[in-house]
């Protein structure tokens, strides 16, 4: 009763707030005039002593936030950027990244936001994929930049910039880049801001996809607003009084568009981390008097998992949002920390059917709108043999009953913005996600690619993700990526990559069955040093399992339904086994001994 207690006045003390921002939604024009930029301008002119960013020592004004966007927006137009270019943005969380992002979009120019994990082919993909103008890159990221561009003509990257650049080396192009902040003071003529529809692109994103390379979503500024009416006022009911706290990276849809977005538009105080620290978390939330947090379910875990800390329940925070939590995670986390309202919603950085759980109902990601005009969730039950929805006679998807799982489906409808399918940078990348025929002939469906079901109340709950695609250490892992990078690997015939769950963490493991060369040897050193260099540490395998043979199918597809079953259990499989060990930097044996000595599981 207490916990019900204090969500009820939590609620009630965001009423308003709440009110506003469903209105907001309710009534977004999908090309209207709008953006987050206005936002903070508009704030500026309103309160502008009023802090907006606080991170570290470092305290900035909407007035001060607003003046930097300004200048740093008159710099990159000196070098050439203008509406509808793509400008790279690969760095840190820091106000000088929010600066970056909202100059270029300022300007109208679209960011194209980097991960910071990415090397090798995946990153030269990501920086390459939206054809930009310029690239801001982050001082500790520019090795990996330039390893990961080697050959690349700067022209390509700088296409009619500033002469200076023309024939310049990428070397030079991407450390001259850096040099924009003292620029920044030379400028005396700060340019107007464009004015943006809502239908014009705002960022480009990067998800993971079962393509093997990162795919580009699109995000326009009335997606860019729906979230941050939708996750700052409606969920959280964010106000001028609020701080929000936000630990997770800017590149991210969570991080950038419901953090920095909702704070933004809500006048509210965003308190910026550089990363997750367990260790000084509560310290942080404590001493920027945080009154709700953006989360994934990994935080969750690691908190559960940390020993008890002086200011764990001395906090202000009423509410959170964000996706991932565990239900055996989510009810000792609130009875623990008591961090008020657990808002859990669904939702996909490109997809169009999202849901929040504004009640905090325990396990589910909330429910959709109880207006039929807006609920344009369909769940189609799951052929698991073809890996489909599976259709009636008719060859209309079948709808699941309570209690069934199946692929949950978001109806495209152009005219309303929450149901917009923006997709990807590439028309075959986004044709891939649309369902024809699903209810009605001609109609379209998004493909979320995940699986869930509901009860009969109408609450939804996550099972899992679909094909080739797993979630480890809140990132998206494309098998086929990962493949690519185990089968260059010396000796290795065949690489056959899955997701295995391991216990007491989120999500699922990367493992990798090899099937070796005939008289090739496994070096365990040396698959380490080849992933390792080539992989972001969540995507390199945690396991490694050898094969005699390859496992495929009848029509020589790979085959993985009993690998993951299996899983990486000694008395199970006799095949032999290795975990990474990231002291040893090596992969290290897995055995009935190992486990029966009690050092069991590997740390994850």
């Amino acid at each position: 009763m207490g916990q019900f207690r204090r969500n009820l006045v939590s609620f009630a003390a965001s009423a308003g707030q709440r009110v506003k921002g469903a209105i907001a939604v309710l009534t977004q024009d999908p090309v209207r005039e709008t953006g987050i930029v206005q936002r903070i301008e508009h704030w500026a002119a309103k309160d502008g002593d009023r802090v907006f960013v606080l991170f570290e020592k470092e305290r900035l004004s909407y007035r001060e936030m607003a003046a930097r966007i300004a200048r740093r927006s008159a710099t990159l137009a000196r070098e050439g950027v203008k509406r509808g270019d793509s400008v790279v943005l690969m760095m840190s969380n820091h106000p000088a990244f929010l600066v970056n992002a909202w100059a270029i979009a300022r300007l109208g120019a679209v960011a194209t936001l980097i991960n910071t994990n990415l090397t090798g082919a995946s990153l030269r993909h990501a920086l390459l994929s939206t054809k930009p103008r310029l690239l801001l890159v982050g001082r500790e990221f520019v090795g990996s930049v330039l390893e990961a561009l080697e050959g690349e003509p700067a022209r390509l990257l700088w296409e009619e910039t500033r002469s200076a650049a023309e024939g310049a080396s990428t070397a030079d192009a991407a450390t001259a880049e850096l040099e924009l902040p003292r620029l920044d003071a030379e400028v005396r003529d700060v340019p107007s801001a464009v004015i943006t529809r809502g239908d014009e692109l705002y960022v480009y994103i990067f998800t993971s996809g079962t393509t093997g390379l990162p795919k580009a979503g699109r995000i326009s500024h009335a997606r860019s607003m729906t979230a941050a009416y939708g996750f700052g006022g409606f969920t959280l009911g964010l106000g001028p009084s609020d701080v929000l706290y936000v630990c997770l990276p800017l590149f991210h849809s969570s991080g950038f568009l419901i953090g920095a977005g909702g704070a933004a538009n809500a006048g509210a105080t965003l308190a910026l981390a550089r990363k997750l620290s367990v260790s000084r978390f509560w310290d942080d939330v404590c001493d920027t008097g945080a009154t709700a947090f953006v989360y994934i379910g990994e935080i969750c875990r690691y908190l559960q998992l940390a020993p008890p800390h002086p200011k764990e329940r001395m906090h202000k925070l009423t509410r959170m949002v964000g996706n991932g939590m565990r239900p055996d995670v989510w009810k000792e986390f609130v009875k623990r920390f008591e961090p008020g309202i657990v808002h859990e919603f669904y939702g996909a950085t490109e997809g169009n059917v999202n849901m929040t759980n504004v009640f905090g109902r325990e396990g589910s990601v909330g429910r959709m709108p109880p207006f039929f005009w807006m609920d344009n969730a369909f769940l189609a039950k799951w052929d698991a043999d073809n890996e489909a929805p599976l259709r009636d006679e008719r060859g209309f998807c079948v709808p699941c009953k309570p209690g069934e799982v199946g692929e949950l489906l978001g109806r495209i409808d152009a005219s309303r913005t929450t149901m917009r399918f923006e997709g990807y940078l590439g028309d075959a990348a986004t044709n891939a996600k649309i369902l024809r025929d699903v209810k009605v002939s001609g109609d379209q469906y998004f493909r979320s690619g995940d699986l869930l079901k509901k009860d009969r109340w109408g609450f939804y709950f996550f099972v899992d993700r679909i094909g080739d695609t797993f979630r480890w250490k809140g990132e998206n892992v494309s098998t086929n990526e990962v493949a690519d990078v185990c089968s260059q690997a010396e000796g290795v015939e065949l690489a056959n990559v899955y997701g295995v769950s391991v216990p007491g963490a989120d999500g699922r493991a990367g493992m990798v069955a090899l099937s070796l060369r005939a008289g090739a040897h496994f070096s365990p050193e040396r698959f380490y040093e080849h992933v390792m260099k080539r992989l972001p540490s969540y995507a390199a395998p945690l396991f490694v399992r050898l094969l005699p043979e390859a496992v495929v199918t009848a029509t020589f597809k790979l085959r993985k339904v009993d690998l993951q079953r299996e899983a990486f259990d000694p008395s199970v499989v006799s095949d032999l086994l290795f975990y990474r060990d990231d002291k040893k930097r090596s992969y290290e044996p897995i055995t009935s001994e190992f486990v029966a000595a009690g050092e069991w599981p590997p740390r994850a």
